[in-house]
């Protein structure tokens, strides 16, 4: 059994500190959804990928970088 207290974000999910100083995000069922370099960033970024997957990820918009320019 153990003491730590876990904290549940949004209610949702959990932040852990991987044992190589990464941080993973982890729903109530047991997902892994998001790895990242900080706690704050992953926090932020399962936010966002869990909102997406609930709402639509926004289209993504792509540019060219040529002018149509023959040389």
């Amino acid at each position: 059994m153990t003491t730590e207290q876990t904290t549940w974000h949004d209610d949702v999910f959990k932040v852990i500190e991987t044992r190589f100083g990464l941080y993973r995000s982890i729903t109530k069922e047991g997902r892994e959804v998001i790895t990242a370099p900080t706690e704050e960033s992953c926090i932020m970024v399962t936010r966002f990928h869990l909102k997406g997957e609930q709402e639509g990820f926004p289209t993504a918009s792509t540019y060219s970088g040529t002018k149509g320019v023959d040389l």
